[in-house]
């Protein structure tokens, strides 16, 4: 990322110099150049909040994930079965009472 950013700098540099070393050719050079360089830059603010979102949702998956030992210990409350509920629903109402 930092050198991202020294490229996009000496691109920015290197078109002010040409804007303004004068001529009609360079100043149209210079000015471009300049504004590859903000396009650039923009890009690479929305690609650094990008990196910084995906490392905190990583993050925040990591935390949720049960440890292999809480697993084993719920497991073990549980039971023998194969994990699945018993529970039954209560009968349904037909409105008669």
């Amino acid at each position: 990322m930092r050198a991202w950013i020294a490229v996009l700098t000496l691109l920015a540099v290197a078109g002010l110099v040409l804007a303004l070393a004068g001529g009609d050719t360079l100043d149209v050079i210079g000015v471009a150049l300049v504004g590859i360089a903000a396009v650039g830059a923009v890009s690479l603010g929305f690609f650094a909040v990008g990196r910084s979102e995906d490392r905190a949702r990583e993050a925040e998956a990591r935390g949720r994930e049960p440890r292999a030992a809480d697993e084993a210990e719920r497991r073990a409350a549980d039971g023998p079965g194969d994990g699945r509920l018993t529970a039954r629903r209560p009968p349904r109402s037909r409105g008669d009472s």
